[in-house]
């Protein structure tokens, strides 16, 4: 090619413009004559048809009128289709929420749609969706599916000014996800996506005629959040922050968590609202955490708030349990296949016969090799281990859960303002299923300042954490002891207290519910005795 032919030719197309046009004409894309992007077979054409690093502007719809697109699905089996897939460095921009819509349309084939989304083949680095509304239709749809809005696995990826409305799962149809950016995806080797996350978005109008749930709405974190397998991967600096969610009921038969996030280190969810949702989230459910904060978060109506409904996966056998080598105090456990587990994860390890060093909880040493882990123990057991099992723990590595506002629905079933759950793992011992938790400056009270002996909810329920740090919370709430911890290490409460001032002492339902000392009664003990010693 000569030097003058590349002069002519175009340049390189970094931003495109598309638009609903009436008019017949195709457009060349500028500004001026935008794509015609009317129905969802042009519009699906175009978007595949558009290279990485484009920014995509869509113009105003109108509501009889919308941009259409059968987005991507997963089906049953596993296998994926889609109308188009969003690329790395892709910017999709519309006019302004309730500017610009995009419907999802035609969806029957599969079990979870996306208006936006991709197979995890690949990574979609830098792609961002913004300003504009996405219509999932759920109710338009096929049988036995879930629709929502993105769906994105991507390195500084996120979603930002975006509203979404009529989204939901249906009957027989597997979780369904309204936002989910991806953190991690260890099958195709994405183990630690940095920076993505949610911001700024509004999810309201669920179809709660045809969706039953379960949904998670706001979700960072692994590609399900019921996955339940043992090889997992931490994503860093994943956030919500700043969205509104609106589900319409906390006792609509759909399971509907409105926050949610795993596999992350340094995670933050901050500045958000949500409202008459049955869990307000973060909800957690097969998938571990490695650090997270949750803080400034506004939750009405909701039957809990923070949620991590933690458990334990099947359990595995081990092909040999030993001492190593260089130090009897640790031990060496091997699996026939790979164990999938990672340097801080947490597990359960059983032997046959009687309680040995070996047995109980513990936090991962090091990873040696894919069929091989290191613990260690409290002392040397002396010998081999007995027809030893293992089972991994989904838990918490380090928590803050402050300055939320949770406002608990009026009823008299399963309502906790702050939930960390362990599935009665018992003994917890040498550690833990959960790290180091801080509650502080927390206010939980019923929905519009309700109170009224038929509500049976309370303030906290911790169980199964190493370190538990609870203080300066405002708990109104009617049952007595509304503070309370299972199967817990080291716990102080400290400076908990009603709206009128009075001190809440935290209970430990372990010791027959008996309360934690702290300064306040502390002083009390002291100003009693030393009033005693007078007389």
């Amino acid at each position: 090619m000569s030097l003058l032919d590349a002069l002519l030719l175009d340049p390189y197309r970094i931003n495109v413009w598309i638009a609903y046009r009436t008019d017949g004409v195709k457009g060349s894309g500028t500004q001026n004559d935008p794509y015609d992007g009317s129905t969802a077979t042009r519009f699906d054409s175009l978007m595949s048809g558009f290279a990485p690093n484009t920014t995509v502007h869509l113009g105003p719809t109108t509501t009889s009128n919308p941009f259409q697109t059968t987005g991507f699905w997963i089906n049953n089996d596993g296998s994926t289709g889609s109308g188009w897939e969003p690329k790395a460095g892709m910017k999709i921009i519309g006019s302004g929420i309730d500017v610009t819509t995009l419907k999802l349309v035609n969806a029957s084939g599969g079990a979870l749609y996306f208006a936006i989304g991709h197979t995890f083949t690949t990574s979609v680095d830098y792609f961002e969706a913004s300003d504009l509304t996405i219509d999932c239709n759920l109710t338009a749809q096929g049988a036995s599916l879930a629709a929502g809005a993105v769906r994105v696995l991507g390195n500084h990826s996120r979603v930002r000014r975006v509203k979404v409305t009529n989204w939901g799962s249906k009957s027989g149809a597997p979780t369904g996800y309204v936002i989910a950016m991806i953190t991690g995806e260890p099958t195709y080797g994405f183990t630690q996506v940095i920076d993505t996350g949610i911001e700024d978005c509004i999810v309201v109008n669920p179809d709660t005629t045809s969706g039953v749930g379960p949904v998670s709405v706001l979700h960072v974190g692994s590609r399900f959040v019921d996955l339940g397998y043992n090889v997992e991967a931490y994503g860093t600096g994943g956030f919500i922050r700043n969205c509104f969610v609106d589900s319409g009921s906390p006792t609509t038969t759909a399971d509907i968590r409105a926050l949610s996030m795993s596999w992350c280190k340094g995670g933050i969810i901050e500045g958000n609202q949500v409202h008459n949702t049955k869990y307000g989230g973060p909800y957690a459910s097969e998938e571990s955490i490695g650090d997270l904060t949750v803080r400034n978060n506004f939750y009405k109506n909701v039957q809990k708030g923070p949620f991590w409904n933690l458990a334990t996966n099947i359990a595995g056998s081990l092909s040999s349990l030993v001492r190593d080598s260089g130090d009897n105090t640790i031990a060496v456990a091997t699996s026939s296949g790979a164990h999938g587990m990672l340097a801080g994860d947490r597990v359960r390890i059983d032997v046959s016969g009687a309680a040995s060093y070996y047995e109980g909880i513990f936090v991962i040493k090091d990873v040696p090799s894919s069929t091989t882990f290191r613990y260690q123990m409290q002392g040397d057991p002396g010998g081999n281990g007995s027809s030893p099992t293992m089972q991994k723990i989904f838990g918490v590595g380090k928590l803050v859960v402050e300055g939320n506002t949770v406002e608990l629905a009026t009823g008299s079933t399963g309502l906790i303002g702050i939930h960390l759950d362990d599935a009665s793992l018992s003994p917890q011992a040498p550690d833990y299923a959960h790290g180091d938790v801080v509650i502080r400056d927390n206010k939980i009270r019923y929905v519009d300042g309700f109170f009224d002996s038929s509500c049976t909810g309370y303030g906290l329920q911790l169980n199964g954490v190493k370190n538990l740090l609870v203080r300066n919370n405002v708990v109104e709430c009617y049952p007595s002891n509304p503070l309370r911890n299972n199967r817990c290490g080291s716990v102080e409460y400290f400076n908990d207290k009603t709206p009128a001032g009075v001190l809440i002492q935290g209970i430990n339902e372990d010791d027959s519910n008996k309360k934690y000392d702290e300064l306040e009664t502390d002083a009390e003990d002291a100003l009693v005795l030393a009033l005693m010693k007078k007389r």
